[in-house]
């Protein structure tokens, strides 16, 4: 190991850039080979006693505001943390999650907020989209490394063009200019390696019905006799390998010329040209749950024993379902140093949650008005288990919180709001909840509410009081079929 090791200006040891290429082109194709990437960050002496310079290279991370980096890819290792070059500087963006976007001015690349990159990466997996508009900006959800993007988005709505890689500006800001470059960083493409944690791609063509047809499928008119030659596993081989190089192939009847610069597919014989487009697989997070469509249990939930009546799956850290929880609890505690995630599995509290919101889904005329939230819950470690299994009681887990907008359980849009009651544990670590929250209709409580008061415009009681009708961080529910808890979070405090 000592031979990747070479002298900076200043003196100190630092891995140089080139042996990190060399070392992950080495790498594509073997998969996870651990021992390249160890956890034991002690080793050679030189690495250990190494110190920062004003020339040495630092990671950047996906939750820091800048983001430019050598080689544009997510670091396949830092994923789970087993990056070797993390200390001295990788040339990759180290990420929890497989893919990340960026959006660049004045030649810099800078990371989009957890969420933007959510919403911009779940359109970017539909084929048919090739458009998206993002959330404006909210100040007061940002941490500080989020209002940096203020001063690129500023608060006003914008629209990723995933055609031409552009953000275009909808709103009549002059400060702003009116188009921003963006791209998408991922890990390397199933294609080229062999980790569990690499890339997987679908190729797809636009058909005579703009219906967007995978490459190897038959299209929208049943055409057997035109179905290509080639599948869309080769066609990603022959991008990943040389995207500079055309493409041929023949079907049945003709030859094409795909053109990866241009995303054209020709017909050689006609002149005929389609639209194509790469989009990248959603990862699923878990294998299927055998009894969910039977038993109305989400079909991502893993088997369940008859027997069980809760169980706690800890969540791999790259699938999209640890990406999503990530992606909320950043939005407002951007450096959170998590521990792990797990989801509950209680049957027994889901179904009661699903028979009230088809309940209240009538009575508001469609689920849509039920205004479902996912919000957080800040507790202790001893009552984790007693939630999962029986759900919140604020009379049992609250006590610490004080009742100031009503007597019933409470929760937060608000990560950062939700840490200041999760108490730490003897290893010096907090836990939150992430709970589904039926929200419904709204009014402002006061602390001697036992059940929200009535609604003069319907007659009946409010569904869930607030601090703030306007804009609301606390909301206080009265029961408890009404949420249902999703994930514990374990984070460092």
């Amino acid at each position: 190991m000592d031979n990747n090791i070479e002298k900076d200006n200043s003196g100190k040891s630092s891995f140089s850039g080139a042996r990190q290429k060399q070392h992950y082109n080495n790498s594509r194709g073997r998969g996870r080979q651990r021992s390249s990437h160890s956890k034991n960050r002690e080793s050679p002496p030189e690495y250990r006693r190494q110190r920062k310079t004003s020339n040495q290279r630092i990671t950047s991370w996906s939750y820091y505001h800048e983001g430019d980096v050598e080689i544009p890819e997510i670091c396949v290792y830092s994923i789970d943390k087993r990056c070797m070059y993390e200390d001295t500087g990788c040339l990759r963006l180290h990420a929890k999650c497989t893919c990340q976007w960026q959006v660049i001015q004045d030649g810099k690349w800078f990371n989009f907020r957890n969420f933007h990159s959510e919403e911009l990466e779940n359109a970017f997996l539909d084929v048919t989209k090739d458009s998206v508009k993002i959330t404006p900006l909210d100040p007061k959800l940002l941490g500080s490394s989020g209002r940096d993007m203020i001063k690129i988005l500023g608060n006003g709505q914008w629209e990723a063009d995933f055609e031409n890689l552009t953000l275009k500006n909808l709103t009549s800001q002059s400060i702003l200019t009116s188009k921003l470059f963006i791209r998408r960083l991922s890990t390397q493409s199933a294609a080229v390696s062999k980790s569990g944690k690499a890339t997987k791609y679908e190729w797809y063509f636009c058909d005579s019905k703009k219906k967007w047809i995978k490459y190897g499928d038959v299209d929208s008119l049943g055409h057997n006799h035109l179905v290509p030659l080639i599948t869309s596993d080769e066609i990603e081989l022959n991008f990943s390998s040389d995207s500079s190089v055309q493409m041929m192939f023949n079907n049945s009847l003709y030859r094409y010329q795909l053109d990866f610069k241009t995303m054209k597919q020709k017909n050689l014989n006609t002149g005929k040209e389609r639209s194509v487009r790469r989009r990248p697989v959603k990862k699923q997070s878990t294998k299927p749950n055998p009894r969910g469509k039977k038993e109305n249990l989400p079909s991502t939930w893993d088997s369940m024993k008859d027997n069980d009546t809760m169980i706690k799956v800890s969540l791999d850290v790259s699938s999209q379902e640890y990406c999503d929880v990530m992606s909320q609890l950043l939005i407002t505690v951007p450096a959170a140093r998590v521990v792990s995630i797990m989801r509950i599995q209680n049957p027994f509290l889901w179904r009661p949650f699903q028979n009230k919101q088809a309940e209240l889904a009538i009575k508001y005329d469609g689920y849509e008005k039920l205004n479902i939230q996912k919000l957080f819950h800040g507790t202790r470690h001893e009552f984790i288990d007693d939630i999962c299994k029986k759900n919140f009681d604020w009379r049992l887990h609250g006590s610490s919180t004080g009742q100031a907008y009503g007597r019933g359980s409470y929760f937060s849009n608000s990560a950062a709001y939700s840490l200041k009651y999760a108490k730490q544990d003897s290893s010096g670590h907090c836990f939150l909840f992430l709970v589904e929250v039926i929200i419904g209709k709204v009014t402002r409580g006061i602390e001697s509410m036992k059940r929200p008061p009535l609604n003069p415009a319907t007659s009946e009681l409010f569904d869930t009081t607030v601090d703030n009708v306007d804009s609301s961080k606390i909301f206080v529910k009265y029961d408890s079929q009404e949420y249902y808890p999703l994930y514990t979070i374990q984070v460092k405090c």
